[in-house]
């Protein structure tokens, strides 16, 4: 899979799959040699007050569950991280590349009523993340586990608060531990130095997925020339971008025929 999107042989309707990028990328991770490689991404996720996610303990493996079937929802990974002490984190991943939520809360409905597509997706998934159903079809004992989280990965240039405090609104769980986390994440810490050839190769091949889907970070405007080598506005994302430091020309009119200096 991660050389079909590198050599662009992905056919067009499953080109922008999350799937396919889940896979491809956070699957690539379970193939190296050190589970560290997921443990400095899952920790650059951050919470609703600005806290990044930290385990208190060093997580010794990493077990990848990819789309497990729950009572309520089908998650795209849930990471099951066993630390020194032999205790249990769990971690669900939600990963949106272009769509939204799948569903978001019917308010029109009564709680009792609403069915599955009438529930926030975040909030099912917070609830079935602490349910006891959950840990068994782990095979996990409840009192191993420490912590429970769910990471909203995402391809947003800031945290989309929005989606994440509804999920918390409406979970009844009685743990609603939600992260953002970026997919240019996981591009950063692919930049990382290998620890063995084979650790190369993968990381090397994450790093190029991440290119090809655009993954990854914008890291600022350097010195431009006088002129610029273009028309109009630089575009990342759809976002529109417009220098505003270390621009050599300190001011600029614009008329219906060019961009001059003044």
């Amino acid at each position: 899979m991660l050389q079909s999107i590198i050599h662009g042989k992905l056919p067009s309707t499953v080109w922008n799959s999350e799937d396919v990028v889940t896979s491809s990328i956070i699957g690539g991770f379970q193939y190296l040699s050190d589970p560290l490689y997921m443990i400095q991404a899952l920790c650059k996720s951050v919470d609703l007050d600005g806290n990044l996610l930290t385990f208190h303990k060093p997580i010794k493996r990493v077990q990848y569950k990819f789309w497990p079937s729950l009572k309520q929802c089908e998650p795209d990974v849930v990471l099951v991280l066993i630390d020194e002490d032999a205790g249990f984190h769990i971690v669900g991943v939600e990963a949106k590349y272009t769509s939204p939520k799948s569903s978001e809360e019917d308010e029109t409905v009564d709680f009792e009523d609403r069915k599955t597509w009438q529930r926030d997706q975040l909030s099912r998934e917070l609830e079935d993340l602490n349910d006891s159903d959950t840990s068994k079809k782990l095979s996990i004992d409840e009192t191993d586990i420490v912590s429970r989280q769910l990471i909203y990965l995402t391809n947003d240039t800031i945290m989309p608060e929005e989606d994440m405090l509804l999920g918390v609104k409406h979970s009844k769980a009685r743990n609603n531990n939600v992260y953002w986390l970026t997919w240019a994440s996981f591009y950063e810490v692919a930049c990382m130095e290998p620890k063995t050839e084979q650790d190369e190769i993968i990381l090397s091949q994450i790093q190029e997925v991440c290119d090809r889907k655009n993954l990854t970070r914008f890291h600022g405007w350097g010195i431009l020339p006088e002129i610029l080598p273009f028309e109009g506005f630089y575009s990342s994302n759809a976002e529109l971008m417009w220098p505003k430091e270390e621009l050599a020309a300190t001011s600029w009119e614009y008329n219906d025929k060019e961009s001059s200096k003044r």
